[in-house]
């Protein structure tokens, strides 16, 4: 819609300099990026899932496989191929590391970004798209999506990009917009699979209940628009489906979609109201302007579309994502945009009327969640210090020393009135702190890294003893990816054996109970290598392995070559 035609809150601005135009993008941009990189050359693949995906590329890679994607050797059929594809290229530029691995992801946060910023200016006014920009760019869930090498930030482009089309095919036809809808609707299907759909349906439907557009629905052209669906989608699938006999759909489908929806896999389960409770943490400090904005654009509902739309667009998947019993903080992501610009809409309302947050409706609350949540991360911070490893007390302290101070001066800001000063506050401080955490706290963890260092290990072990290393127990996916190509895996004593005859002998690392039950094996000779300890940080514990080289007992060797036939 055009600036002229939208209602007198917005405010917008008659003409702006060129300059601005251009410079006020990239700065944006810049901020986003640097903080979406910053440390990641330094920090190794965090989550189980990065070095999944990583692996997955490189074994692709090796094979000069464009099709099926595998891990430790074996079909990986938990995603489609579109990930796979895209951090090949962030491969080819970065190089085979995680600063490589996780490229593709910043660039997508970095265009989530200037999307919100342009939406913000076609919906809002040019002030609205800024700090929505700024928001989403310093907010902890984007930035922390944007450095991992997984599908979420991906994801979250693709959505944003059709929200944006869906927005303005409200406002006149197009079949340019069209297009792009159903060719971003199709590049999500081929990162994350039905997902996207799922996500953007449920939005237009709570859409079109609170009185959002409508006319953008008619205006996608769905006969030749499903056409373009397909036309990107199908070659891919009916390849897999080929290649793969049709696991891949009976895995996809059986396993990834009806088990998530209906079960925790994983263990990964929420209690009612998952979302609205840790939004406040991924979403902070934005995440304490969202019930006035949700209130304020709640009560104007009726007098324009846009309230519906984005209210449709923040809560529908709220809606959904609670009906499903596998619960990660992350699959909000393509939802926090919409509460991005709700929260710079209340902003720029704000500034604009020139009235005092406090007195807005559920200002009070507003400034109460944020420094209530500011108090609940200090005192994480802390806790933080006292008990993780020394060489994380100093960053952990630094990060609780600019939360303290940012939280504190944003707050006096809000009590003279001077909001504007303060959310300029709020971006510097979360800005400085997503980025000392990037380049201090996280590789001052590397050192207890366990699942990294055994990886590791295992290749200087291999090269050192001309042996085959094997996972036994210890089986995190990051081991994996860190030793180089795929391992061997055991879940049985049949397993060890059958791997210890072929290679006549292997490395391990286990568990101090499990070495007992090794040593207690007359069948092998059990020699200690090395130990390691180290502090597990996803599991808040310290953990002990001991590497080991496994052969048969002498006996069971010459015993074995008495009953092999004669050649």
């Amino acid at each position: 819609m055009a600036p002229t035609s939208l209602p007198p809150i917005f405010g917008t601005e008659a003409c702006e300099s060129r300059r601005r135009l251009l410079l006020e993008p990239v700065l944006i941009g810049l901020l986003a990026l640097t903080l979406n990189l910053a440390g990641n050359h330094k920090t190794s693949l965090w989550d189980r899932d990065e070095p999944r995906y990583s692996a997955c590329v490189r074994e692709m890679r090796a094979r000069g496989d464009w099709i099926r994607p595998t891990f430790n050797g074996e079909p990986r059929y938990h995603k489609p191929i579109l990930i796979y594809w895209l951090m090949r290229g962030g491969v080819a530029l970065g190089g085979d590391n995680p600063f490589g691995c996780r490229l593709v992801s910043a660039i997508a946060g970095v265009g989530t970004c200037l999307l919100v910023r342009a939406m913000g200016r076609r919906m809002l006014g040019p002030q609205m798209g800024m700090f929505a920009a700024l928001m989403l760019a310093t907010s902890p869930i984007m930035v922390t999506e944007s450095k991992l090498a997984t599908t979420d930030a991906t994801l979250a482009f693709w959505l944003v990009g059709a929200q944006f089309c869906l927005w303005e095919l409200a406002q006149r036809p197009s079949r340019r917009l069209a297009a792009g809808f159903w060719t971003l609707m199709a590049l999500a299907t081929l990162t994350k699979g039905p997902v996207g759909a799922a996500l953007i349906a449920m939005s237009g439907i709570v859409s079109w209940w609170w009185g959002g557009p409508t006319a953008c629905w008619s205006r996608l052209r769905w006969r030749w628009g499903l056409c373009v669906f397909l036309a990107v989608v199908a070659p891919w699938l009916v390849m897999i489906g080929l290649v793969s006999h049709g696991e891949f759909f009976r895995f996809a489908i059986g396993d990834q979609i009806i088990q998530r929806v209906a079960t925790g896999m994983e263990k990964h389960t929420g209690f009612p109201g998952y979302y609205l409770v840790t939004t406040l943490g991924t979403f902070h400090p934005w995440s304490a302007l969202l019930p006035a904005a949700l209130f304020g654009a709640w009560s104007r509902r009726r007098e324009h579309p846009l309230f519906g739309f984005l209210l449709g667009w923040a809560v529908g998947p709220l809606i959904l994502l609670e009906c499903v019993q596998t619960k990660l903080v992350h699959y909000y992501l393509p939802a926090i945009p919409a509460c991005a610009l709700l929260a710079a809409w209340l902003i720029a309302l704000v500034v604009k009327e020139e009235v005092n947050l406090r007195r807005w409706p559920l200002g009070r609350v507003g400034v109460g969640l944020l420094s209530g949540t500011a108090v609940v991360l200090l005192g994480g911070l802390i806790a933080g210090a006292t008990m993780l490893p020394t060489s994380l007390r100093s960053p952990l302290l630094f990060l609780a020393v600019i939360l303290v101070s940012g939280t504190t001066y944003a707050v006096t800001r809000i009590f003279c009135g001077l909001t504007e000063r303060a959310v300029g506050s709020l971006v510097v401080t979360w800005a400085i702190f997503m980025f000392a955490m990037g380049t201090w706290l996280l590789p001052a963890a590397e050192p207890y890294r366990t699942s990294r260092i055994v990886g590791e290990r295992f290749a200087s072990l291999a090269k050192e003893h001309r042996v085959q290393p094997i996972l036994n127990s210890y089986q995190e996916p990051s081991v994996i990816y860190a030793y180089g190509r795929p391992l061997p895996t055991v879940r049985n004593w049949s397993q060890v054996k059958k791997l210890v005859l072929q290679h006549g002998a292997v490395a391990t690392a286990v568990l101090p109970h499990e070495l007992s039950a090794f040593l207690a094996r007359p069948e092998y000779e059990v020699e200690r290598l090395d130990h390691l300890t180290g502090f597990n940080l996803n599991k808040g514990e310290n953990e002990s392995l001991e590497f080991i080289l496994l052969r048969m007992h002498r006996s069971v060797r010459v015993t074995g070559l008495k009953q092999s036939p004669v050649k």
